[in-house]
């Protein structure tokens, strides 16, 4: 091996290593897009956050969480939260009810809702949401 050929392995090597070892010694505003290994952690979050979901409320006054295929076409919980925020945002939340209303078997209202939780205080014990709003409400097609 050429003189020239070893400071260019010697080179990219210490390159390599100072690339892996920089996340640990980077100041912390500096975690960010585009250089954060995890974007969505390179921030602190807010305390209290949003959920957006639909529930069947049914004849009793017992809430159900809907299945996801049912609210968003989708088995993934997140697209499912977005097509309920979206409709919320744009205003269609009493369209997205209707629609889901009429895939629910079950009798009841389907309702559109916001929840605002402590996340904190939820992992803490305190499951309760700071504040539910329902954006729409509809009666099913369901059997009685």
């Amino acid at each position: 091996m050429t003189v020239g050929r070893r400071y260019g392995v010697v080179f990219a090597s210490v390159v390599l290593l100072l690339a892996l070892a920089w996340p640990a010694v980077a100041p912390e505003e500096l975690d960010s897009l585009p250089f954060s290994n995890y974007p969505m952690f390179a921030h602190p979050r807010e305390r209290v956050a949003n959920y957006y979901a639909v529930v069947l409320v049914d004849d009793e006054g017992e809430e159900h969480t809907l299945d996801l295929r049912v609210v968003g076409g989708t088995d993934q919980p997140v697209q499912a939260a977005m097509t309920v925020r979206q409709a919320i945002d744009r205003g269609e939340a009493d369209s997205l009810c209707e629609e889901i209303a009429g895939r629910v078997g079950d009798s009841g209202v389907v309702e559109v809702i916001r929840l605002r939780y402590d996340g904190p205080a939820w992992f803490g014990g305190d499951e309760e949401p700071l504040e539910r709003v329902v954006h729409a409400g509809c009666p099913t097609e369901g059997r009685p």
